[in-house]
């Protein structure tokens, strides 16, 4: 019996060892508490939990990591998706702003509105004739008919006197612009009188007496051209660039209906060199610095039509104010230009007044680098013609866009005024107020970045020296009250903001003067509540705060 208690008692004990060896065992007795084994068995256990709760940890840490590159991997995605999206969403406005501007230059400018005829004059009574005299026959010599001729009657040709009919043949377009003469007949043709040998021949026997020589026939007073009160304050020349206005725009007409049909290689490559130009213009910006490269292309692309492309010839002193005679040393002194290069010019100036209107209708600060590149294109001697700059088609775009400054004065009220001041329309609506306000600003702004340049250390001929700048601003100062209006006030502030230094540093003492009168005096006199006088204002009294200049 004892011999199986003791058996029973040592296999209780192996037991409970197996049992502790994975799993630390409390009920362990209380007399083996401080045994070896025992405690370590309660380190492999706890050794074994750390390592368990340790790998627990690590997988779950090695799980946020994956998690958390995916999140950052799905973030970049988004990202990417949303650049792509704006870009090519910026791409699609780009080209539809591109194709509006297409159908933009396609809409057809109306004709300018003919002036009102002057009263036809009342012709004097017509005296009455000399009675006819008897003449005798003539001799057997004369033809048959003139035999039966008398003193003033008129006889008519005969068939052998008529020109004979030539056959009508193809005609082919003919280059109004060259100077050269053609032996086509122009499609519109000026009006000429008759040859004499289909004019009635009139026999006068009594011609041989003694008659006093018949009065020249009068010019009529339209013919002569005077310059009324009403007009003295327009500055010269103001009518000549409307018409250089409308030459430019038939030269552009025969650039791209006619000259294909003679130069049909011709027709492909301009239209590249306007995309280009158009292209190298839009990449201007306000830093002159970053403006050297699209100002060398525009060079070469302008050099390239003078000298590479052949185009038809064309009389630059069509789109002059007055032609220059050939001067020595210069690089071209022909009659011609190609028409290429001209209306190249054109599209040239035509894209700096509107980048003038797009950059510098708020701040008329935007306007001094585009006009950089503009003056620097038209002072460039290798575009010179007998030494003289073509700026003159540049002047035409502005005389159309922006007359103010050329001294034209209108109502604003009125349709007639609108016209005078140059208030753009847009399909055949007046523009809103502050969008022709802007205009005027951005326009006047570009006027005096071409003329304040200063030349005194440059090698090249000024283009637009700073006299012209003077006399546009007195033509403005010296409006009557009565006659002023907001436009006139909004050019003279954009043709004097950010300019007044430059403006000081030609005129000196003088130019003080002159600001004086244009930002205090001449404002002084407009209505309380006229805007164009208030910008004015505003701008006296930042020259004082920002320059301590006191004009008054």
């Amino acid at each position: 019996m004892s011999r199986r208690s003791s058996r029973d008692d040592n296999l209780s004990h192996s037991q409970r060892r197996t049992r502790s060896s994975s799993t630390y065992d409390h009920t362990v007795q209380f007399e083996n508490r401080n045994s070896e084994d025992v405690h370590k068995e309660a380190l492999a256990a706890a050794q074994a939990e750390h390592d368990r709760v340790r790998e627990v940890a690590m997988r779950a840490f090695e799980l946020e990591i994956l998690r958390l590159e995916q999140l950052r991997l799905h973030q970049i995605v988004d990202q990417e998706e949303e650049r792509v999206r704006i870009e090519t969403e910026r791409a699609h406005e780009a080209v539809r702003l591109r194709e509006l501007e297409n159908k933009a230059r396609q809409i057809p400018v109306p004709p300018p509105r003919l002036p009102t005829p002057p009263p036809a004059p009342v012709e004097a009574p017509k005296p009455p004739p000399p009675p006819v005299e008897q003449v005798p026959k003539v001799t057997a010599s004369s033809t048959s008919n003139s035999q039966h001729q008398s003193n003033g009657i008129t006889v008519p040709p005969s068939s052998e006197n008529l020109p004979k009919q030539q056959p009508v043949q193809a005609q082919q377009p003919v280059n109004p612009f060259s100077n050269s003469p053609s032996t086509t007949t122009p499609a519109v043709a000026a009006p000429r009188s008759a040859p004499q040998s289909q004019a009635p021949t009139t026999v006068n026997l009594s011609s041989q007496t003694s008659q006093p020589p018949a009065p020249p026939p009068s010019v009529p007073a339209t013919s002569v051209r005077t310059v009324s009160p009403q007009s003295a304050h327009i500055l010269p020349h103001a009518e000549r660039y409307t018409e250089i206005h409308k030459r430019l725009k038939a030269l552009r007409k025969y650039v791209k209906e006619d000259v294909p049909r003679t130069h049909p290689t011709l027709k492909k490559r301009t239209g590249e060199m306007r995309r280009e130009l158009n292209k190298y213009l839009g990449q201007l910006t306000d830093k002159p610095s970053e403006n050297k490269k699209p100002l060398n292309k525009i060079a070469a692309l302008l050099v390239e039509s003078l000298t590479s492309v052949a185009s038809p010839p064309c009389n630059p002193g069509e789109f002059m104010v007055s032609i220059p005679q050939p001067k020595e040393g210069a690089m071209h002194n022909g009659d011609s230009l190609p028409c290429l290069f001209i209306y190249l010019l054109n599209i040239f100036s035509k894209n700096i007044v509107r980048q003038w209107v797009a950059e510098a209708g708020e701040n008329s600060k935007a306007a001094d680098p585009i006009g950089i590149v503009a003056v620097s294109t038209f002072a460039n001697p290798q575009f010179l013609w007998r030494g003289q700059p073509l700026i003159d088609i540049l002047m035409a775009k502005i005389r159309i866009v922006c007359p103010v400054v050329f001294g034209f004065r209108g109502s604003e009220k009125t349709v007639e005024g609108r016209e005078r001041i140059g208030w753009w329309k847009s399909e055949g609506q007046d523009v809103p107020e502050q969008d022709h306000f802007m205009r005027m600003n951005g326009i006047a702004a570009g006027y005096a970045s071409i003329s304040l340049r200063n030349f005194s250390k440059s090698p090249m001929v000024h283009p637009w020296p700073p006299f012209h700048y003077w006399q546009a601003m007195a033509t403005i100062v010296n409006t009557p009250a009565a006659e002023a209006c907001s436009t006139q006030y909004l050019v003279l502030k954009g043709m004097l903001d950010s300019y007044e230094d430059k403006f000081l540093s030609f005129y000196g003492s003088a130019g003080l003067a002159a600001l004086r009168i244009a930002l205090v005096d001449f404002p002084a006199k407009a209505d309380s509540n006229n805007i164009g006088a208030k910008a004015l204002k505003v701008l006296a009294d930042k020259l004082i705060r920002d320059q301590g200049l006191r004009l008054q």
